[in-house]
């Protein structure tokens, strides 16, 4: 049948001895796709998305929620589970891989590879109404608590640009979108209840579905209107959804229902993406530009400031943008100075040391990155599955001013440009040692990278920690400038 903007069609009913309360649907790299159900029977199936049971083991049922994704980056799937007040990830033999204590029971779990250094990241929603990322360092890349209580969360690339967004689902109908920094893009209502919630994605549409305690879905698109019900057999009980490909215009849907039945559909979009939803998507992409070139100190007071805040908290001054360098820039130069030294780095260590150059948490998709780097000849170099390896070196015009510098005269000179403050002009240190001020920068972030140094580096100041000790600071400088000499 047709509903509004797309085509659904029922592809299979199965009948099942226990309820099931959560399903998942892992997408696999060489696109088949596998159901994952989890039941009150105390059973873990695994069906494919025509609805036939491939598998079934004994799985307990105080495993609240399941996701399915490669959290190694080692071309093996874990099982991402919330138990209790614990998210587990176990191989699939069994074996523990993460055990994390949390203060609140875990309600909802997504993992997929967010930032594109092939481990994916864990996202859970806890009952206590707080969001968690985790990349594959267990590393929490951001906490943020909402205004109500949770429904679900989902990993998911609402605006097509390889970037993956968290979004969250509230009970009262509340649809929020987050960068995978934390950063709010966007926030809007869907009804006024919702018990079960999913993501439809096909090619550039990205429909959201919602169901609560009457016997029918709601599907909606970016500006929170319904375009679509799917009427059921009874209330809904859990939603999974997936697509066969990435640039597919058909989406899976699987749906657990009260009467202990599995249904499986297949969505088709019927229109190409609206005007309204394009204004839509632009207005998320210029928002999540503004978040990454805003100040993260206020240029008023000097007072730390969040990038997602419009004004300063402390005194109320519009926060500053940063016009020299947005993110995407900022990322390149950092892999460019990184690789320059690492000409063979897994993605997950070059990801590690990339995330110490940046000033505030970001998102990125690494991957894509150096794919755009390769293909404007910023870098040469290709991908050995999961490692980068360069292959040469674009020679910066200005390489030749770099001269040999003295570690006195270089002392004198930091000394000079602090004059007693923690931060650094990198314009004045270029013109006090004669150093071009693009190596300066990139010899910073490479010292930030390797956790050589304390700091940040925001435009064209090195703002130095506290806790920093400017000797070795100056040493390790110098010795790493000894590199770009010629």
């Amino acid at each position: 049948m047709v509903l509004g903007l797309v085509r659904i069609h029922s592809v299979a009913k199965v009948a099942t001895s226990a309820g099931a309360y959560n399903l998942y649907v892992r997408q696999r790299p060489d696109a088949r796709s596998q159901v994952f159900s989890l039941d009150y029977g105390d059973r873990l199936r695994v069906y494919d998305t025509r609805g036939s049971l491939r598998a079934s083991r004994k799985w307990s049922s105080k495993v609240r929620c399941i996701a399915v994704a490669d959290v190694e980056g080692e071309g093996d799937d874990a099982l991402v589970g919330g138990v209790g007040k614990k998210v587990l990830v176990v191989t699939c033999r069994g074996q523990p891989m993460w055990n994390i204590d949390l203060e609140s029971p875990i309600l909802a779990c997504d993992s997929r590879d967010v930032d594109g250094d092939s481990a994916a990241e864990v996202v859970v929603a806890l009952q206590n109404r707080r969001v968690i990322l985790w990349n594959d360092d267990k590393m929490a890349l951001f906490s943020r608590t909402m205004d109500s209580p949770l429904c679900d969360v989902w990993l998911e690339d609402i605006t097509n640009d390889s970037q993956l967004e968290v979004v969250i689902a509230e009970r009262n109908g509340t649809i929020t979108i987050l960068t995978s920094a934390g950063y709010q893009l966007k926030r809007f209502q869907l009804g006024e209840t919702v018990t079960v919630f999913g993501v439809l994605a096909f090619g550039e549409r990205r429909l959201f579905v919602t169901g609560n305690h009457s016997t029918h879905l709601r599907v909606w698109d970016l500006d929170g209107r319904e375009v679509a019900r799917i009427e059921l057999s009874a209330t809904p009980k859990a939603i999974a959804t997936g697509t066969p490909d990435d640039v597919s215009d058909i989406a899976y849907l699987v749906v657990s229902t009260g009467d202990r039945r599995l249904g499986f559909w297949e969505v088709e979009q019927t229109t190409e993406v609206s005007k309204t939803e394009r204004i839509t998507l632009q207005q998320i992409e210029s928002t999540k530009t503004i978040l990454y070139r805003r100040a993260i100190k206020c240029g008023n007071c000097g007072a730390n400031a969040s990038p997602e805040a419009a004004t300063c908290d402390s005194c109320g001054a519009t926060l500053e943008i940063l016009d020299e360098y947005a993110i995407e820039e900022f990322l390149q130069e950092s892999l460019e100075s990184i690789t320059s030294k690492h000409t063979r780095i897994p993605l997950k260590e070059l990801d590690r040391i990339l995330r110490r150059t940046l000033a505030q948490p970001a998102a990125y998709n690494l991957r894509r990155s150096l794919q755009t780097m390769i293909k404007k000849k910023i870098i040469r170099g290709h991908f050995d599955d999961n490692v980068f390896v360069r292959t040469g070196r674009t020679k910066l015009k200005l390489l030749k001013k770099a001269k040999p510098i003295t570690p006195n005269k270089l002392r004198t000179s930091v000394a000079k440009v602090l004059g007693g403050e923690n931060t650094v002009d990198i314009e004045m240190l270029e013109l006090e040692t004669g150093v071009d001020r693009q190596i300066l920068r990139r010899t910073l972030l490479i010292l930030l990278g390797e956790g050589l140094v304390e700091g940040e580096l925001i435009g064209d100041s090195f703002i130095l920690d506290k806790s920093q000790d400017i000797r070795e600071f100056v040493v390790g400088l110098n010795k790493e400038l000894k590199h770009w000499a010629v």
